[in-house]
């Protein structure tokens, strides 16, 4: 339950704005570019850029963020820019201008949500409810921006694009500036954080988790049409599997406790490896549409506990900058290499084989998971 007189419910409708910009452009960012007159090299290296931004990005303005005294402000101005490019690059079909301006917009969207995490965890306990509503925000989004963009053309998604991160800077400026946690004048910079051992192993088992989670969204669709889905049915699949994870977020606190933070986060990382070895087996599209839950399971307590993970093994003024390594290097990063490896595994054994791949990619994360103890609680070192 979110709480209204906690700020709680303003900070949940923030996150459904922050979250809807998402859900708009990434599953249709390929068909637009090739609307345009792109071609599937020219798409590959766009969005691979804007991830590769995203890497450096994440570590930037990580490291402004911890030492900025007016974090609403940034996150705001962030939020404003990201709005802008994302407008701004529907005015041209030029390659090489079209990608400065996308890798310009990731610059800023890309570390956003990371930050946002952190902001969100400074203010309130009921994180796993509002990061909820952020998950709802981006399945709906999905499938309204789907049904808009095949009425109005892809071109109009920038504009409600930037419509909903414009609402979301307005709802980071009504906020309150977090505690701050470092003494004045102190700036803190990123050899601190990698001292820390538990970091560094937390983020080598992140790496080997969190890639497949988006390269998994670039194939399904083509696994679901070999197996005799058809288009419409790969929108009701994608709604489906990205709203289960809502209610498994909301979950994950009484999860937690019952269990431990820990343990749920392995438990969730083998449901997601099993997953993608059933996949692997060419399930019918029936069967791929039936267990569309395992992706809450996996994802619905991973996305919500591993951030609240890396936020409590640090120290508190430590936080922002760990979630926004985290996610730079053990997301970001694992896309990239993901992506390369399974586009490889694609031409040479098929779809099959990419979610073999997928599996065993996420069974190394379990292995190290369990290898360097990180299934027992911890504290920051």
């Amino acid at each position: 339950m979110i709480a209204k007189r906690d700020g709680d419910l303003e900070r949940a409708i923030l996150y459904f704005f922050i979250y809807c910009p998402l859900g708009i452009v990434c599953p249709l960012i390929g068909q637009y570019l090739s609307s345009i007159g792109f071609s599937g090299t020219q798409v590959g290296i766009i969005t691979s850029m804007g991830t590769g931004t995203a890497i450096f990005a994440g570590l930037f303005w990580g490291k402004i963020y911890v030492n900025s005294q007016k974090k609403r402000i940034l996150l705001a101005a962030m939020c404003i820019a990201a709005a802008a490019l994302g407008m701004a690059s529907t005015a041209t079909t030029v390659f090489a201008v079209y990608a400065f301006i996308y890798c310009g917009m990731y610059f800023f969207q890309g570390p956003l949500h990371s930050l946002a995490d952190s902001f969100v965890l400074d203010k309130s306990r009921r994180f796993s409810a509002i990061r909820a509503v952020g998950a709802a925000g981006y399945a709906i989004a999905v499938f309204v921006a789907g049904k808009y963009a095949e009425s109005h053309g892809l071109k109009n998604i920038f504009y409600i694009y930037g419509a909903t991160f414009l609402i979301a800077a307005v709802l980071f400026m009504r906020q309150g500036e977090p505690a701050s946690h470092k003494k004045k004048d102190e700036k803190i910079g990123m050899r601190v954080l990698f001292k820390n051992k538990n970091f560094i192993k937390l983020l080598i088992c992140a790496f080997f988790f969190m890639g497949t989670n988006v390269a998994n969204s670039t194939y399904f669709g083509y696994l679901f049409r070999e197996q005799g889905g058809s288009v419409a049915g790969i929108g009701l699949a994608f709604l489906l599997m990205a709203g289960s994870e809502a209610p498994f977020m909301a979950l994950t606190p009484k999860l937690s406790k019952k269990f431990g933070a820990e343990k749920i986060i392995l438990i969730a990382m083998i449901v997601t490896a099993a997953r993608f070895w059933f996949y692997s087996s060419g399930p019918d599209y029936t069967l791929l549409l039936a267990t569309f839950f395992l992706q809450g399971i996996g994802n619905g307590i991973i996305l919500v506990e591993l951030v609240k993970y890396f936020g409590r093994i640090v120290e508190p003024k430590l936080s922002g900058m760990a979630i926004s390594v985290y996610y730079s290097i053990g997301n970001s990063l694992s896309v990239i290499v993901c992506s390369l490896i399974s586009g490889m595994i694609l031409d040479q054994a098929g779809l099959c084989a990419v979610y073999r791949f997928f599996a065993i990619y996420n069974m190394a994360a379990v292995v190290l998971y369990i290898a360097l103890k990180m299934y027992r609680p911890s504290e920051p070192v």
